[in-house]
């Protein structure tokens, strides 16, 4: 008796639907951890890509700042940026070509008197 009454438990629709529920839930749940997992997997790798690149950046920053500690190109800093020289030397520094444009506008503007100067401004 006790074998049929299980044999009909088991037949029963509500605890079937229940079954079917119970194994719908676990696949949803599985199939969103896997979302999850493919997101985290994403988001690791372009980590691990900026990562390289802040490498790379660092690298070449670490070569920069040895050139830049080598003798020749500290004197280079020290003659160009600091206009500093040895003894028995003659520094010449060649102006810029828009501080030229500039001295040759006022330069023009010299030769020209006032009156000329208005009756451009307002003529022309």
């Amino acid at each position: 008796m006790d074998k049929e009454k299980n044999k009909n438990l088991l037949n029963h629709p509500l605890l079937i639907s229940v079954f079917t529920c119970l194994c719908l839930l676990v696949i949803f749940s599985l199939r969103e951890s896997s979302k999850k997992a493919s997101i985290s997997k994403d988001s690791i790798q372009n980590l691990e890509k900026s990562v390289e690149l802040i490498e790379k950046e660092v690298g070449s920053e670490n070569e920069k700042l040895k050139n830049s500690q080598e003798e020749i190109s500290l004197e280079k800093i020290m003659r160009n940026e600091l206009l500093l020289k040895k003894e028995g030397e003659i520094v010449l520094q060649i102006p810029d070509e828009e501080q030229n444009k500039e001295e040759n506008k006022d330069l023009e503007n010299k030769k020209n008197g006032p009156w000329e100067e208005w009756e451009k401004l307002l003529l022309n």
